[in-house]
């Protein structure tokens, strides 16, 4: 940090006070000067008032908490003041924090700035805490500077490299500048003016929890990937006049607005998380079935599993990569599945607890069919695993609510602990009831997916193979059901191999083949094969001759694919038979392949545990 200047440490002696000032605290013996070098490694110095700290200052909290406090006044770095800071740390005032210097938050850093209401406040003319800024403070990757219950007033410059800005419980204003570089964020509760807010290239995240934007303030370079969240304006929207941009709660009243530095035009989105927006860019038509979790989906925050449909703009969520970024956008649609054209593209997919692994996911996840989970370093959309086991469609499901969430950049959320993709908008926005209108970012999964997307081929494969040593050692077997039957004439009639079926009077010619149903794909990984099939017809005659099978069989029966020795009933297929016959040859040459749940035994639970590959 500091080249070949020999570095002081703050040591002060047991009992005695953190006193910045005193010389037997220092490891040299005195107060580091102007031209010297001070750390600070896990504990807290007490500045007295009149005190300005200069030259350069490192606070270690990468062990345990350091920090500088105000001894009953302010804490002030001068001009010529470097303060790094490492691990956690604390800067705490009555009345005022000046930095005039250079403040830098190294990657992962977080820092604390509290300024406490002195003596005076409360009377005629005192000034409210304040933390004053005409230097530098430059926040790494990963680090966060939070200010609570202060007004901050920024006249220099702010640069989040990745890093995070928290202010919480005081105004914004000074006339300075905020960077925001790739994957940075900048959370604001209260009033904010006379600051300039200039994105960067890549992802970033500006959230305004108060619309009611004072004067002078001005946003620059918004690209496809940045948002500006709104969290209290539900039903909001915006008016843009060249480089203003106001904004408009649900009843039409301007709440605030703001000058945008190069007068592109915004796209504004509202729903229940509030007013979101971003650079419009392009316009897509919607998809009908954008990928999205079932309501009740627990999805991991950094202070526990919430459901997802409780999420919203602003709030923080933990990715699979274990870091802490916050929502830009969520959306919501329901959907009557007894009134949808084709229903089993939109039921959800239900993957018990356990079928990836032990413990994974960790209850039961429902996710629409084209929601893609990471296995094996892939996205693979969950439609694609079902094995009719562990890993089912919900048939049986009449009504679904689906909810999704969007960061700033597409990534791993997890959810019941399992690694699921964020919202990718790929132009479907407006398939959700909370996007109105369709926001578009113009992302593609060539170029802004998180993990490459798996559809097929040996990779798919081997991810099903997995799944299917992991439904067995759960203790499911695979079984040939032989209950195939004939309906006709109001009469139900098993099928015996070998023999012949008595037709009842007044059949009209029309006889059903029923049987239970199967997707060869469900229960071989090698299979690409994902028709319902029900039983494979290979003979069929009556008492005076045979039939033929692709003429009498009217409908409900799959054409001959690839592979396929004779015909395929769908489990329900019609038969056109003469009119006058009275007896009926079947031969079937398959039957469905169904999963069974055997009994457990100890030998399974092991086998169940020893189970992980994801």
């Amino acid at each position: 940090m500091t080249g070949d200047l020999t570095t002081d440490i703050f040591q002060p002696p047991a009992g005695a006070v953190a006193d910045w000032s005193a010389a037997w605290n220092w490891s040299n013996g005195a107060v580091p000067g102007p031209a010297g070098a001070a750390e600070i490694d896990g504990s807290v110095a007490l500045v007295d008032p009149g005190v300005t700290i200069a030259g350069a200052l490192r606070l270690d909290g990468r062990q345990s908490a350091a920090g500088l406090t105000g001894n009953g006044g302010a804490v002030a770095l001068g001009t010529d003041s470097r303060l790094d800071i490492a691990g956690t740390a604390a800067l705490f005032a009555s009345d005022q924090i000046m930095t005039a210097g250079t403040i830098t938050l190294e990657g992962g850093a977080s820092a604390d700035v509290v300024v406490d209401i002195g003596a005076l406040t409360g009377l005629p003319g005192a000034a409210a805490p304040q933390f004053d800024n005409t230097g530098t403070i430059a926040v790494g990757a990963g680090a966060t500077l939070s200010v609570g219950g202060t007004a901050f007033d920024n006249e220099g410059a702010v640069s989040l490299a990745g890093g995070t800005l928290i202010i919480d419980g005081g105004a914004l204003s000074g006339g300075g500048t905020i960077a925001l570089d790739d994957g940075s964020s900048v959370r604001l509760a209260d009033a904010v003016a006379s600051q300039t807010f200039q994105f960067g290239p890549g992802s970033a995240t500006l959230t305004l929890a108060d619309p009611c934007l004072g004067a002078n303030v001005t946003i620059g370079g918004l690209s496809g990937g940045d948002a500006i969240l709104l969290p209290s304006l539900v039903g909001g929207s915006i008016r843009q006049s060249g480089a203003t941009v106001s904004l408009l709660d649900a009843r039409g009243h301007v709440d605030g607005s703001f000058t945008s530095a190069n007068a592109a035009p915004l796209f504004a989105t509202t729903g229940p998380g509030g007013l979101s927006l971003t650079a419009s860019i392009a316009t897509h038509t919607a998809g009908p079935n954008p990928n999205c979790y079932a309501r009740g989906t627990m999805i991991l925050t950094p202070n526990g599993p919430r459901p997802v449909e409780t999420l919203m703009a602003g709030d923080r969520v933990v990715t699979a990569a274990g870091q802490t970024v916050p929502v830009i956008w969520t959306g919501s649609r329901v959907l009557d599945l007894t009134a949808h054209p084709a229903p089993e593209q939109v039921q959800p997919i239900s993957l018990a607890a356990g079928s990836l692994a032990p413990g994974l996911p960790a209850r039961r996840l429902r996710l629409s069919p084209d929601h893609a989970l990471l296995l094996d370093g892939v996205l693979v959309p969950a439609r694609l695993l079902v094995n009719g086991a562990t890993i089912r469609r919900d048939e049986a499901c009449l009504a679904i609510s689906y909810h999704h969430v969007e960061l700033a950049r597409h990534d791993l959320l997890l959810a019941e602990g399992a690694p699921c993709e964020s919202y990718l908008d790929t132009g479907n926005r407006a398939g959700f009831a909370s996007a109105e209108t369709c926001a578009v970012r113009d992302l593609s999964w060539d170029h802004d997916a998180c993990a490459p997307l798996c559809t097929g081929g040996a990779r798919l494969r081997a991810i099903r193979e997995t799944l299917h040593a992991r439904a067995l050692a759960l203790g499911f077997a695979v079984e040939t059901h032989h209950d195939a039957a004939l309906w006709a004439g109001g009469t139900v009639m098993p099928i015996t191999p070998d023999k012949w079926i008595a037709l009842p009077h007044g059949h009209g010619g029309r006889a059903f083949l029923h049987s239970p149903r199967f997707v060869p794909a469900w229960i071989d990984p090698a299979s690409e094969d994902r028709r319902e099939l029900g039983v494979a017809l290979a003979e069929l005659r009556t008492e005076t001759l045979g039939l033929d099978i692709a003429a009498s069989a009217a409908s409900g029966f799959h054409p001959k694919a690839a592979g396929d020795q004779t015909i395929w009933s769908s489990g329900h297929g019609e038969l056109c038979l003469p009119p006058g016959a009275t007896r009926l040859f079947i031969r079937l040459a398959a039957f469905p392949q169904l999963w069974r749940r055997v009994d457990s035994s100890e030998q399974l639970h092991t086998a169940a545990h020893n189970l992980c590959r994801f």
